[in-house]
């Protein structure tokens, strides 16, 4: 159902729409049955979606055309528009669709914050296909609608749910040719892509936006930040000039949206509406003015202190117990990429009988759709990973998210634990805190709220400042295309970024990093569990450039 106080279409002011959801109450059952009578060619639209990936409370995955009585036809540009509710299948919509979607149908530009899982993506395509804007196609690379994502695998997603939904859509991402971008994004009025990549076809003359009617940034805080906010604004630019004096509406989406990041959006939109479907907070939870952030919330919140020498050790034990029922996955968060691949190889040895697979930004392309294909069929189980896993991507039934090093930001913290309890479903989110990361620790947890944090335990607070780890958002963060100019060069380098706790230099760091996946010792375990998630962080630091990034 919609929500009340919609946005009042064509109010040249900024309004502001928050809906609190409260966290105890169950989410509306999916009605996931199809009619028996599906037409041919609701058929050949479906397969041309691909593969499911979940339900549309998800943000993604397998959406049923509308059921259609026998003799009606589908409708095309010239018939009368479907209602967006019949594109949802059936469906309940999410809070933060039935918001969102009225207000982008009557044109208004918007800044939509919701938890993960909460169904976003779909909050952003369907008033495109709904108005028939994407649906048809075009000549060469000239869509209609342009989804700008921070990573290839989010861009894959949300290129494989638009096509489900029956637009015509490809990508434009880094890890294929050049002769493969053509083939695959040409004649697409949907086009979703990576900035780096987008730029470079942009500035080369062979991506046109003249057509353009409709953009979207997903993960937008993360698109807005000093890495990438320099491609995205000459996109932005370029599509403004290409379309003239005609209006191009403009949707920015995420599950973190500082507000520092909303006023660098708002340059670029106009009069947007702020629509804000944050959880409920506890009393006394206190706030900075202008920050959202949608927590995890059916996670469980659970602190481990550990050490470095039993890491894995103890990593892999949690992972063992949480995959002790068939099917599931769990995910395992590390800082760098050599870590990624180091401490997979370790952990494939410490979990005989589960595929473990690694997944960073050095992957070729091939291998890093491998990953993701055996992740959703479940032949593979353990995903080891970048922060590359940590923006929209959406895997069944993760069980168990690990942090195995501290996240560089609350924001961060907040999008690797949203991989766990999407669209109603229970999961744990576990911080694996060895004393090298306690300072780091404590600047992430001061910018949570309250219900995201575990309970506060003693050794959180004995600090040696002289074995504090530096933690910047250098090389292991996994994003895609970060700062990327014409050619796609990327600018990440190790050991830049910003500064996080403690200042020990980047080769000692390195040689540390290197003694974590020694055999372990005695273990020394000890975790207490917390309450349910949800809610609002507080502003993170500007991210500095600590050098070129």
């Amino acid at each position: 159902m919609m929500g009340d106080g919609l946005a009042r279409t064509g109010s040249p002011r900024q309004d502001s729409m928050t809906q609190t959801q409260d966290p105890s109450q169950p989410r509306p059952a999916d009605q996931t049955s199809e009619s028996s009578s599906e037409s041919s060619q609701t058929s050949r639209r479906r397969r041309r979606g691909g593969r499911g990936r979940g339900t549309p409370e998800q943000g993604g995955g397998s959406v049923p055309a509308p059921a259609r009585q026998d003799g009606e036809h589908a409708p095309d540009r010239g018939d009368t528009e479907p209602t967006w509710q019949a594109l949802l299948g059936g469906r309940t919509p999410t809070p933060v669709q039935a918001q969102a979607i009225p207000v982008l149908l009557g044109g208004r530009d918007v800044i939509t914050t919701a938890r993960t899982g909460s169904g976003k993506t779909l909050a952003f395509l369907i008033p495109a296909a709904a108005r028939h804007i994407g649906t048809s196609p075009t000549r060469g690379l000239r869509p209609e609608v342009l989804v700008i994502t921070p990573t290839r695998e989010l861009a894959v997603q949300i290129r494989d749910v638009a096509r489900e939904l029956g637009m015509p859509a490809g990508r434009i991402t880094g890890g294929i040719t050049p002769a493969a971008t053509r083939a695959e994004a040409s004649g697409k009025g949907l086009i979703v892509g990576t900035p780096g990549r987008l730029k470079d076809l942009i500035t080369r003359g062979e991506l046109a936006l003249s057509g353009l009617r409709y953009v979207v940034l997903d993960e937008a805080d993360e698109l807005l930040s000093l890495g990438f906010l320099k491609d995205v604004g000459d996109i932005l630019k370029a599509a403004q000039s290409a379309v003239g004096g005609r209006t191009l509406q403009l949707a920015m989406a995420s599950a973190t949206f500082p507000a520092a990041i909303r006023e660098v959006a708002e340059r670029f939109m106009h009069g947007p509406a702020h629509i804000d479907v944050a959880p409920a907070r506890p009393a006394g939870d206190v706030q900075r003015s202008g920050d959202v952030l949608g927590g995890a919330t059916g996670a469980t919140h659970l602190l481990i202190h550990t050490t470095r020498a039993d890491l894995l050790e103890v990593a892999a034990r949690r992972t063992r117990e949480a995959l002790r029922e068939p099917g599931g996955c769990v995910v395992i968060f590390c800082r760098t990429k050599a870590l990624v691949k180091r401490r997979a190889e370790r952990l494939s040895d410490l979990l005989p009988g589960e595929i473990v697979s690694p997944l960073q930004g050095n992957m070729d392309q091939k291998k890093r759709e491998h990953t993701m294909k055996e992740l959703r069929e479940g032949k593979s189980r353990v995903l080891v990973a970048t922060d590359i896993a940590g923006r929209g991507i959406d895997l069944p039934e993760v069980r168990l998210v690990l942090h195995l090093d501290v996240a560089s930001t609350s924001e961060d913290h907040v999008h690797r634990s949203g991989r766990t309890a999407r669209a109603g479903r229970p999961g744990v989110n576990l911080v694996m805190l060895i004393p090298e990361q306690r300072g780091l620790w404590q600047s992430v947890r001061r910018g949570l709220p309250s219900a995201l944090q575990p309970p506060l335990t003693p050794e959180e607070g004995v600090i040696d400042r002289d074995i504090q780890e530096k933690q910047g958002r250098g090389s292991g963060n996994g994003v895609e295309d970060r700062g990327q100019g014409r050619g796609g060069a990327g600018r990440n380098t190790a050991g830049n970024g910003r500064q996080g706790q403690g200042g020990t230099p980047p080769r000692q760091e390195g040689q540390a990093q290197r003694q974590q996946d020694r055999p372990p010792r005695t273990q020394r375990e000890t975790s207490q569990p917390t309450g349910v998630g949800g809610g609002r962080v507080g502003p993170q630091r500007p991210r500095g450039r600590g050098g070129r990034r």
